[in-house]
């Protein structure tokens, strides 16, 4: 055990089943925590779904349940029975934190009611994750993973431009929801956790995973609040070249964002004459011709093996992407060069490769010392009384010295330096300041935010203050005004630096270092300064120097491999994914990093890869591949055990969609005397979870004969009241609507200076001891540089207004 581990001493109990919980504990596992996992006497769900190694099943063999379990210790509980609930209790005596997926409508029969755990167990922090969250009109609905990505916005806009309107919206790629639940309770769980350091009070947190994701939506959501477009996964790109094509070995991602970029890439293909055609004359006009540029393309694009092509393109500035195999990733070269898989030793099962971290801490804890428990593996020992490693005392301490006094968010007092921009870095600093840090965006009027000059704009009219996407992204921040390519801008921003906590950006590998903002520089002036630099591929390896972007980066990660319709080619999955998830990823480093400060007084660097953070989520397909040696096989909305699973079509326009899911016998029996056909029970193709999966084409024909007459919504009440898993497929309209997210304030609608009030996404967690709201809209740009410049570095106003006629403040 590490004694320098600030982690060591959190201890954690983990229960309820599958994917949110357990990668939520695993985050602070792999850290150091002291993680105890409480299963039901059947075992976790995650056991029982593989990937299996090649010729073996068993729930000790289950990749999955490996890769979200090692680092814990593991016991077998049945929480309905009084005695399982003592067992539990007696655990939560000297826990710090809790976290659970078992849904509302459960938990009084587990005694995992939030008021009583707080009320019992002062200190306690309690989260706890669920689809719809705590509270409101669809708390107590039943939903799976592929009804959440249907409800939280994210699958209505996938595929991206799809020509197909008779194809139904389509889910992600893997567990991707329950992945997002799970990494945002993590970061509310370790806010949680710094405000009990310094007020001494522990909490119930309440985690939407429909919320997680509904903030997540890119501009489309905005598009809606801003501008009253609905964005659908029909249609076209807006611009381009913008698609999948085929090279002689593999798929590449064809992708140009700026006109320079178009430039090259038509130096490149050896300037052809068609290239100067009127209709590819500006990136918007290549958006609408994009099917004629891809024909145009193709004959030479063929000629490349995909890598080369990759490279090459790199090499001269071009952001295009592989379409990665999992086999690709395995072999990465700049993967293999950051060591980011681990080979680990699991017992019954052999070595097996596992996505590594997220992030990459200068001051590093993460390590995987223990395997993945075997059903019950702890439990005599946990009754007989070895339950927690640290005695008491070490849990309750006096107030952090190396925090602010309590306020009232966890991190209040917290001051963040932000140098991100357009959307992964915003997104990081965005959780901060949900939680109550004091963001300070830096910019410049000679180099505005992408963000800002894009699109949605309301009432048509554009300007730097005025676009959805930025407003949304940069929700309770504040702005100053700084020429960073001036050496004048740079000292001021090191002053900065002194009254700052954290300073974040996600500019290319080596750009802060030239600014002269790197954080040997920067620690130099703040010790216990924390720096994450989010790049696209880190700060090490062979692609450190490739442009990256969004959805590049889905392309790289597999995402883009996996996803698609049954016997159908790879799709794009509607947003731009990766961006935001490494803000998510982002966002808990900084706490995991604040957390070891609390304790020791040190700060750290933090370099995180877009990649990777995408990879982690991505076990399902890299260990099947590595279990099996096949790839994932894309399957639509479907589910690898249960069926029916799909999203079927509603009476109506091709908008109108209802997802269900059968997970038990209970609910098949359900389903079948809801839609009217209780005579399925009598047909041998349903007869068990099995045979419906074997016939489920025939079964889904059954269904949407049912569904496609009727109001997707008639149906998603019908169908839950019976106790079936439904929701329609949600469209930025439907979530302004949704009544649901309004009960539960979800939706933020603050007065702007110049947009008036618009509806915005906002925080999705809950917090009982700590509330967190968003405090103000967007900033203007530079609208605070006075303010923080008298009031930090205490500037007079004749010294601001010579910085600003000599354009340094600009």
């Amino acid at each position: 055990m590490d004694k320098q581990n600030p982690f060591n001493a959190i201890r954690v109990v983990e229960c309820g089943e599958g994917v949110s919980a357990a990668f939520g504990t695993k985050l602070l596992a792999d850290l150091g925590a002291e993680v105890i996992k409480i299963e039901s006497p059947e075992g976790d769900l995650t056991r029982r779904r593989g990937p299996f190694p090649r010729n073996q099943t068993g729930q000790e063999k289950s990749g999955l349940f490996i890769y979200l379990n090692t680092n814990k210790r593991g016991m077998v509980a049945d929480l309905r029975t009084d005695q399982g609930r003592k067992v539990l209790h007696t655990l939560l005596k000297n826990a710090d934190v809790l976290i659970h997926n078992v849904t509302p409508r459960e938990r009084g029969h587990y005694g995992l009611d939030p008021e009583e755990l707080c009320s019992s167990y002062p200190q306690l922090i309690a989260t706890s994750i669920s689809i719809f969250g705590d509270y409101g009109p669809h708390a107590n609905y039943k939903a799976y993973e592929m009804n959440a990505a249907h409800a939280s916005g994210w699958a209505f806009l996938s595929p991206g431009a799809s020509p197909c309107p008779e194809l139904p919206p389509l889910k992600c790629f893997g567990s991707q929801l329950d992945f997002q639940g799970g990494a945002h309770a993590a970061i509310a769980s370790l806010g949680a956790y710094i405000f009990r350091l310094q007020s001494g009070k522990g909490q119930a947190v309440d985690v939407s995973g429909q919320e997680c994701v509904a903030a997540m939506l890119e501009q489309n959501f905005v598009h809606y609040t801003y501008a009253g477009q609905q964005a659908s996964r029909l249609g076209q790109r807006l611009i381009g070249p913008w698609f999948i094509a085929d090279c002689a070995d593999g798929k590449i991602f064809v992708f140009t964002v700026e006109e320079d970029q178009w430039k090259r890439l038509v130096e490149f293909m050896g300037n052809p004459e068609w290239a100067q055609d009127e209709l590819f004359s500006d990136r918007i006009s290549r958006g609408r011709n994009n099917d004629a540029l891809k024909a145009l393309m193709a004959d030479w694009l063929g000629e490349w093996k995909v890598l080369d092509l990759y490279k090459e393109a790199q090499r001269r500035r071009i952001p295009f992407a592989t379409i990665n195999t999992m086999q690709q990733l395995h072999e990465s070269e700049h993967l293999r060069e950051r060591q980011f898989f681990v080979q680990h030793e699991q017992p019954g099962v052999g070595t097996l490769v596992l996505p590594g971290m997220p992030s990459r801490y200068s001051r590093n804890h993460w390590s995987i010392r223990r395997p993945a428990p075997r059903l019950g593996e702890h439990s005599s020992a946990i009754a007989s009384g070895d339950t927690w490693s640290h005695a008491t005392d070490d849990r309750v301490s006096q107030p952090s010295t190396f925090l602010p006094k309590a306020g009232k968010q966890p991190l209040s007092g917290i001051r963040v330096l932000d140098f991100t921009w357009v959307w992964a870095g915003p997104y990081c600093t965005l959780q901060l300041a949900h939680l109550g840090a004091e963001v300070i965006r830096v910019e410049s009027t000679k180099r505005v935010c992408p963000s800002r000059l894009v699109g949605p704009f309301p009432d048509g009219k554009s300007g730097v203050n005025r676009a959805g996407y930025f407003n949304q992204y940069n929700q309770g921040k504040r702005s100053i005004a700084l020429d960073l390519s001036r050496p004048e801008g740079i000292e001021i921003a090191c002053e900065l630096v002194k009254h700052a906590d954290i300073v974040a950006d996600n500019f290319a590998a080596g750009v802060m270092e030239r600014l002269g903002l790197g954080y040997e520089k920067l620690r130099s002036i703040k010790p216990d300064l924390i720096q994450i630099s989010m790049s696209a591929f880190g700060q090490t390896g062979p692609f450190k120097s490739f442009i990256g972007y969004g959805p590049p980066a889905a392309a790289l990660s597999g995402l883009f491999f996996g996803t698609g319709y049954a016997g159908g080619d790879p799709c794009e999955i509607g947003i731009s994914y990766p961006d935001p998830n490494a803000g998510v990823f982002g966002a808990f480093a900084v706490m995991a990093a604040l957390t070891h400060r609390a304790k020791t007084g040190e700060g750290q660097f933090i370099d995180q890869s877009q990649w990777e953070t995408v990879l982690v989520e991505m076990a399902e397909g890299l260990l099947e591949y590595s279990m099996t040696g096949k790839e994932p096989v894309r399957k639509g909305n479907h589910d690898s055990v249960m069926a029916p699973h799909d999203c079927y079509k509603a009476a109506g326009d091709s908008e109108q969609w209802v997802s269900i899911a059968v997970g038990s016998e209970a609910e098949w029996h359900s389903l079948r005397q809801t839609i009217g056909q209780p005579g399925l029970a009598k047909d041998p193709r349903f007869a068990s979870a099995e045979l419906r999966k074997r016939n489920e084409p025939q079964l889904d024909e059954i269904i949407t004969e049912w569904t496609s007459h009727r109001d997707r919504w008639e149906m998603t009440n019908l169908l839950q009241g019976a106790g079936v898993a439904a929701f329609p497929s949600m469209s930025s309209k439907d979530l302004t609507d949704d009544p649901h997210l309004k009960m539960r304030g979800y939706l933020v609608q603050l007065e702007h200076p110049e947009v008036g009030r618009r509806i915005h996404a906002g925080i999705p967690w809950k917090m009982s001891a700590s509330p967190c709201s968003v405090a103000k809209v967007a900033p203007l740009l530079g609208e605070d540089t006075e303010a923080v410049l008298t009031s930090l570095l205490k500037l007079s106003k004749e010294q601001i207004r010579e910085l600003h006629l000599r354009e340094i403040t600009v």
